[in-house]
């Protein structure tokens, strides 16, 4: 069902929840690894910006100086000096992409955890063993 790192050797685990005080726990180490997630896209955030700061000014900067005789030599100037600029963005920018695109996933995880935690919970209560 899903994937778990086994907390002494570090490897990924599939593991299997067996009743509901496990899914319970699946939830509650899901939920935790969102919450967890919201400053670490929030400074990847900021780092986008920054590069992107970066590369307007040194883009800028470029401009300023270009030797080029027209406007579109001199963009094509300062597009080729801000290369490593526009490539420390587009990183930043993969980055934060794959990290929401990962923040996505396991919510959609978690809301079928809790889906079929409801489901488990039903069972178990027809069955008598909630009460």
């Amino acid at each position: 069902m899903t994937d778990i790192i086994n907390q002494a050797s570090g490897e990924l685990v599939t593991y299997e929840p067996v009743g509901p005080a496990e899914l319970e726990l699946m939830i509650r180490v899901l939920t935790d690894r969102l919450e967890a997630s919201v400053p670490v896209l929030r400074a990847m955030w900021h780092d986008r910006y920054e590069a992107e700061r970066a590369l307007i000014e040194g883009r800028a900067k470029a401009m300023l100086t270009a030797k080029g005789a027209t406007v579109t030599e001199k963009r094509a100037e300062a597009d080729l000096a801000s290369l490593p600029l526009r490539l420390e963005f587009d990183l930043k920018k993969e980055a934060l992409h794959a990290g929401e695109e990962l923040q996505k996933a396991l919510t959609a995880k978690l809301y079928g955890l809790l889906n079929l935690n409801k489901a488990v919970t039903a069972t178990y209560q027809s069955y008598g063993h909630g009460r």
